[in-house]
């Protein structure tokens, strides 16, 4: 275990000796890649809170109306298209792990971190 983590520690660049060598289209997929975490994040607190909404039988998004929620039936509806947003999303991070790996920023901790994630399968080696 201790080799692996040495190994692990080894491999991981941290961003600050990243951001001095990379190319401005790394920089750009970076910043697309924190941008879309932020969105995934802000969609799974929303469904997380409809999901929330079941056990009081009443769901509010915008906190005027209220909808009923008293099962999950009713929380898949009125999730629906949050849903398939974050899907959306996903898809875009997967690309952009794709993306990462080939433009030789696997040993980013963020992308040795969220590769197998997004992308279903283990982040590839020599990916630096």
């Amino acid at each position: 275990m201790i080799l692996e983590e040495n190994i692990e520690r080894k491999y991981k660049m941290k961003i600050e000796d990243f951001m001095r060598t990379a190319t401005a289209e790394q920089i750009k997929l970076l910043s697309d890649i924190c941008t879309t975490a932020e969105q995934e994040q802000r969609l799974a607190n929303s469904l997380k809170r409809v999901r929330d909404s079941i056990p009081r039988g009443i769901h509010s998004s915008d906190g005027f109306g209220l909808t009923i929620c008293e099962d999950e039936d009713d929380a898949r509806v009125i999730s629906a298209a949050e849903r398939q947003k974050l899907q959306g999303v996903r898809e875009q991070m997967k690309t952009y792990m794709q993306e990462a790996v080939r433009l030789g920023m696997g040993s980013l901790g963020i992308v040795q971190r969220s590769y197998e994630h997004y992308v279903g399968k283990p982040l590839p080696m020599n990916t630096t």
